[in-house]
C-alpha cells in the first residue's frame, strides 16, 4: 500500500506552513493583485470602467508588434517585492513560485489561442549575465516549459551588445536604448517558426517584448505571445 506523506514548505509571504504544490498558502495566493479586465492585446488593466471592445487606447491607436501579452499579476505588492527578491537576490523560491502560478494562467490562454511552439526568454547580454549570474526569464520559462510542455530555447534570441538599464527612461529613450540590441539564429532565424511566446519577468512599456517581437516578425514569425509575472499598469 502507497502511502502519500504530504510535503510541507514554508510560504514565501507568511512564513506559514503549507502543503500546496507551490510555496505559497491558499490565503496569501487569494491576495495577490490580478486585475478584473486587461487589454485583450497589450495586457494592462482597463480599470473599474473597461470599453466594450477590451482594447487600450494605445493599442487601438498604434497597435504592439506582438498579438497578445498574458501576465500573471499586476506589478504591486507584494508582487513587486517577490519579483526583486528574484530578480536581484537570487530567490529562486520566489521565482518558481510565480513562474508556475503563470504557467497555470498561460495554460488555460493557450486552450483558445493555441499552444506556441517555442517559448524564447527575453536575452541578456553576456555582460549583464555575468554579473547577475542567471537570467530571470529563463528560469520562469523553464517552469513554464515543464508546466506546459513547450520546449524552451535560449539560443535563437541573443543580446547583440550591452545596453544600459531601462529603469528610468521615457519610452522613446528606451527605444534607442534598445536599437539593434538583438539578433536571431536557428530556426528563428531560418523563418521556421510560426507561433511562439516571448518570456520577460516585468513588462512596463512593451518596448523590450515589442523591440524583440519586430526583430521575430522580420523572419516570418506569424504568431507571438508575450508572458510575464507582472504587467506594470
Amino acid at each position: 500500500m502507497i502511502i502519500n506523506i504530504p510535503v510541507f514548505q514554508q510560504c514565501i509571504l507568511c512564513g506559514h506552513c503549507t502543503t500546496a504544490e507551490i510555496a505559497l498558502c491558499t490565503e496569501c495566493a487569494l491576495d495577490l493583485p490580478c486585475p478584473d479586465c486587461v487589454c485583450k492585446r497589450c495586457g494592462i488593466d482597463l480599470g473599474p470602467a473597461p470599453p466594450m471592445h477590451g482594447y487600450c487606447g494605445l493599442c487601438l491607436s498604434e497597435p504592439p508588434s506582438f498579438d497578445r501579452c498574458i501576465a500573471g499579476f499586476s506589478y504591486e505588492f507584494p508582487i513587486r517585492e517577490l519579483i526583486a527578491e528574484f530578480k536581484f537576490h537570487a530567490g529562486f523560491a520566489e521565482g518558481r513560485t510565480l513562474a508556475r502560478l503563470l504557467a497555470e494562467r498561460a495554460e488555460r490562454a493557450f486552450e483558445t489561442g493555441g499552444k506556441p511552439q517555442r517559448l524564447l526568454p527575453v536575452p541578456l547580454h553576456v555582460s549583464r549575465l555575468r554579473e547577475r549570474g542567471f537570467n530571470q526569464s529563463i528560469e520562469v520559462a523553464r517552469v513554464i516549459g515543464q508546466h506546459c510542455g513547450i520546449a524552451v530555447d535560449t539560443t535563437y534570441c541573443r543580446r547583440s551588445r550591452a545596453t544600459p538599464s531601462q529603469k528610468g527612461l521615457s519610452a522613446a529613450e528606451r527605444a534607442v536604448n534598445l536599437r539593434h540590441a538583438f539578433t536571431l539564429h536557428g530556426a528563428c532565424a531560418e523563418g521556421k517558426l510560426r507561433h511562439v511566446a516571448i518570456v520577460d519577468d516585468v513588462v512596463t512599456t512593451m518596448t523590450t517584448v515589442d523591440t524583440l517581437a519586430r526583430v521575430l516578425r522580420r523572419a516570418g514569425v506569424e504568431r507571438i505571445d508575450i508572458l510575464c509575472l507582472a504587467r506594470v499598469s
